[in-house]
């Protein structure tokens, strides 16, 4: 490993020549043992450089040319198997200084996050990473580690070996800390690796409120966040050792500094990008059961698992989801936050988020219905300025050299269909009727007192119990019948009364509906059977065969017909209420005839068929003087 190394003159080579001083350095190292000078001449030359921007060097495009460019000489120097990187590992100070250069780099650079991602410095800490918290045998080599008395040797042959309690690295650490929250156990004793002691030391320093985060700054800690998770659910068939990952995924040692960067962030956050940055921050703590098994991503976790989790980080969810929300309200709404807009609203219906959130006894559902109402501002906003850019160019002069619709009127119809789409969503599974406000409200012309009445909603903090909200359980349309199935997770919806259909929607005048209270038994059960005798009969199936038509004959029959059983019209879809589904052409509507009233009319009309004239005078004369006492009744009572 490293050796000593020849002092050089330090000015012969500038001091932002990368190669220069990667050649310089690799020329000063002259043997293969560890040497704690070279590593912090390193650490000085490259990381503490502020003529270097690690983030902004990047692979060469042309293969050919790797070898010789700065992105290979800076990778050879310090990736995760070089012997820099050894000696960081053994020397506690050193790997604090590494850290603090790392954050120092993505502090002062000002590299785009997208080529920022493939740089010399996130590669490096990836690499770091993966050392720091193996989560896969075959990435590291075996290794020789002093043991305690009586025993000559012992060879730690995995890595992760290292955590089990009667590892001899282990046993060789002492760990004291004052702060509670900085402590692990393994079998209840209190300490935790050294290396997994570091990283979390990582995480809390990146979290600092000290200066407002940039781009990769934000970058690496979502990056270090998904790594913990990984880590921490990573299965090593040792339920001991997977059982104390799992209580350190629970009560992070950095959950407090966290906490407060993220409270601190979301607060003072200047522009839509870095709060859409902060966002995807929270969602990859929020949301550990998306890194439950990254080799199977179908293979999703019971959401029991994930109970204790957020029992303790219930503040992530109660305090910092709320100011969330609340602080989409500030920023206009572009397309770089509609994504991460989507995955917050999801909490209130998709699951295992909507199940665990009523576990802490919290709903958000009245918070997330605010905010798609503002979306709506937004959409009718959308709306206008596309009917404005249509009209500025409906002129004949603009329509024979128009080149097609500019980049801000497909920026807005982005916006509107996204937002749209997630409204669809909502109706779908909360049970709102966001788009079909939409279409009856939608009006050019919104003034900027709706949008800003619509901010003003949205402000009350998430510290409610759950209510027993009406939301459509979990289904599917099943399409040669079109009627809303239930999957099993909507199965177990309706039993835990979690979700419901609103019956309400369904059709009033079901010819097999149960007998109402205006309605004669003998009467409902005559007319369904003679409806049903008359369907048999070539002039009804003909009437009926024109019920699916959209023209006058067909809007006819749909008044004097019910609906055939499937009904295959989409804007007829209704919750199916009963296990079988029996198939029927379109009936005439003769159950109206079951009524009282009718019942009364047919008589009275009969009677004065058989009667003549003076029949139906004296009984107009007689109901007519019923009417206007009962109305002098009632005006006496109310006087």
């Amino acid at each position: 490993m490293f050796q000593q190394y020849r002092q050089s003159p330090a000015e012969t080579s500038p001091v932002d020549d990368v190669v220069a001083i990667c050649r310089e350095i690799s020329s000063n190292i002259i043997s293969t043992e560890r040497n704690v000078s070279v590593a912090k001449m390193i650490i000085h030359r490259l990381f503490r450089n502020p003529h270097i921007d690690l983030c902004s060097i990047l692979p060469p495009l042309i293969p050919q040319h790797y070898q010789d460019s700065p992105y290979a000489h800076i990778q050879s120097l310090v990736n995760g198997n070089s012997l820099f990187f050894e000696t960081v590992l053994e020397d506690d100070q050193l790997c604090t200084d590494l850290w603090d250069s790392i954050l120092n780099q993505c502090d002062v650079s000002a590299a785009p996050t997208d080529p920022a991602k493939d740089s010399v410095l996130f590669s490096a800490v990836s690499q770091y990473v993966t050392r720091m918290l193996p989560c896969d045998e075959s990435t590291s080599t075996s290794m020789s580690v002093p043991h305690p008395p009586k025993t000559t040797h012992q060879t730690i042959r995995t890595p992760l070996q290292l955590f089990r309690a009667d590892s001899p690295l282990v046993n060789r650490i002492s760990i004291v800390s004052e702060d509670r929250s900085q402590m692990m156990s393994v079998s209840n004793v209190s300490f935790q690796p050294r290396l997994v002691q570091n990283f979390c030391g990582f995480i809390t320093k990146s979290c600092t409120t000290a200066q407002f985060t940039n781009a990769n700054k934000l970058l690496l800690i979502r990056f270090l966040l998904k790594q913990f998770h990984v880590f921490c659910q990573f299965n090593t068939c040792d339920p001991e050792v997977d059982n104390w990952k799992l209580d350190l995924m629970t009560s992070a040692p950095f959950k407090m500094p966290l906490f407060d960067f993220f409270k601190s962030s979301i607060t003072q956050v200047p522009t839509s990008t870095v709060f859409r940055d902060i966002i995807m921050c929270w969602l990859t703590y929020a949301r550990p059961w998306r890194y439950h098994n990254m080799s199977d991503p179908s293979d999703f976790p019971p959401a029991a698992k994930y109970r204790q989790f957020f029992e303790q980080n219930v503040e992530f969810y109660e305090i910092i989801l709320g100011k969330v929300i609340k602080r989409f309200s500030a920023f206009e709404i572009g397309e770089e936050l509609i994504p991460s807009l989507r995955a917050v609203v999801e909490f209130s219906w998709k699951e295992p988020q909507t199940l665990l959130l009523r576990h802490i006894q919290l709903d958000i559902q009245p918070h997330c219905l605010e905010l798609l109402e503002h979306m709506q501002v937004v959409v009718r906003l959308n709306m206008a300025t596309i009917r404005q850019e249509q009209e500025a160019h409906s002129g004949f002069w603009n329509m024979l050299f128009h080149s097609g619709e500019s980049m801000k009127v497909q920026s807005c119809q982005r916006i509107c269909n996204d937002l749209l789409a997630l409204m669809k969503d909502s109706d779908s599974y909360v049970g709102t009727h966001l788009v079909q406000e939409m279409d009856v409200t939608d009006v050019p012309g919104t003034s900027n007192q709706a949008f800003n009445g619509s901010t003003e909603k949205c402000t009350s903090l998430l510290n409610e119990t759950p209510k027993s909200g009406l939301g459509i359980p979990d289904h599917f349309i099943d399409a040669p019948s079109n009627h809303m199935l239930l999957t099993p997770i909507g199965q177990r919806q309706v039993l835990n009364r979690e979700r419901r259909f609103d019956f309400s929607k369904c059709a009033k005048d079901d010819p097999k509906g149960p007998i109402r209270s205006y309605e004669l038994g003998l009467a409902v059960r005559f007319t369904t059977a003679l409806a049903q005798k008359l369907n048999e009969f070539s002039l009804v199936k003909s009437i009926g065969s024109h019920y699916s038509e959209r023209t006058l004959i067909g809007s006819i029959v749909r008044k004097v017909m019910y609906p055939p059983v499937p009904n295959l019209d989409p804007n007829a879809t209704v919750p199916a209420y009963s296990a079988r589904i029996v198939r029927s052409p379109p009936l005439l509507r003769l159950r109206y005839f079951a009524s009282y009233q009718s019942i009364f009319l047919i008589i009275w009309f009969m009677m004065a068929m058989n009667y003549g004239f003076v029949f139906a005078l004296v009984s107009i004369i007689l109901i007519a003087l019923f009417i206007t006492t009962v109305c002098l009744v009632e005006l006496d009572s109310v006087s």
